[in-house]
């Protein structure tokens, strides 16, 4: 069922700070309502299989010998009862992340299973849109996005950013940069900010490499950041005409990811433990998806990416 556009959604004040720690009872039953509608139209043997899977998936991943007070139930119906007693926001996301994931695989599996071509009228990709707008509206800082919760900072910044950069990685050329790059995104919506600089780093060098592999320029597999660097702007992978104009442009390149996942996350603490602030993790996660976009961008003008 579409989302109807009302009264009180038309003169809601934007809010300008993304909510993170607790997940409403409002936006928790819309979000059901979601997958309630998409899962209507399939076949029960179906419907069931694939709910038995995401019970049994929640039941091993938080650890719970049943997710119901009582036996017997449905799945379904357990993980709904599960859901809405949970109070843990990365639970939360968790469910929501295994139902949303299904959602998206299901015409894959009723191909595979059933050998026909799933035929409802509400799509995955309408279902994931819906739910990304029920997260906008109750003004939640996430996204469904490449086939899991990602965390948002700034709608603007995501859309350009983040977004753009899943878009560029997304090709199997580039499959391990884009791993490295979820994986930092991961990183960075669970606290974990040394660990989001260090992948930054790494998608940002395996980018790299990969550019050096798809033109043939010979690299050294140990070489970092800052020799990739040199190697890509030498074989002219940046045009002349954007290093003159932007003298500076090597020099920011070069001090940009690597210096900073290199003072904060990249070598022992020392006496002093090394606290990598939430805000400076965000500019990481941005900087890298930017200059990654960058020289992703640069390489299309060479030759088309597969």
């Amino acid at each position: 069922m579409a989302i109807q556009d009302t009264y009180s959604k038309r003169n809601k004040k934007l809010s300008d700070v993304y909510a993170y720690e607790i997940l409403s009872d409002k936006l928790k039953n819309q979000v059901a309502y979601i997958w309630k509608d998409f899962f209507s139209q399939l076949e029960s043997d179906i419907f069931s299989s694939v709910w038995k899977y995401i019970y049994s998936n929640l039941c091993r991943e938080h650890g719970e010998k049943t997710l119901a007070n009582s036996y017997g139930i449905h799945y379904w119906d357990a993980v709904e009862e599960y859901f809405d007693k949970l109070t843990n926001i990365d639970k939360c996301l968790d469910v929501i992340e295994m139902v949303f994931y299904n959602i998206e695989r299901t015409p894959e599996i009723i191909q595979k299973v059933m050998f026909i071509t799933f035929a409802g009228d509400y799509k995955p990709e309408q279902a994931i849109k819906d739910l990304n707008a029920r997260f906008s509206e109750n003004d939640m800082g996430y996204a469904f996005e490449d086939k899991r919760i990602v965390r948002i900072d700034n709608n603007l910044l995501h859309r350009e950013v983040i977004i753009s950069t899943i878009h560029f990685l997304s090709t199997q050329t580039f499959k391990n940069a884009n791993d490295e790059f979820m994986s930092a995104h991961e990183h960075f919506r669970h606290h974990r900010h040394k660990e989001c600089l260090a992948d930054c780093l790494k998608s940002l060098e395996t980018t790299m490499k990969i550019i050096c592999n798809e033109n043939g320029w010979n690299y050294d597999k140990k070489d970092n950041a800052s020799k990739l660097i040199e190697r890509c702007i030498n074989n002219r992978l940046v045009p002349d005409f954007l290093l003159s104009h932007f003298t500076s442009l090597r020099t920011s390149l070069e001090s940009g990811v690597p210096t900073i996942r290199n003072k904060l996350g990249g070598h022992g603490q020392g006496t002093n433990k090394i606290i990598v602030p939430d805000h400076l993790a965000s500019y990481m996660l941005y900087l890298t998806g930017t200059t990654i976009n960058f020289l992703v961008s640069c390489q299309r003008e060479i030759k088309p990416i597969i």
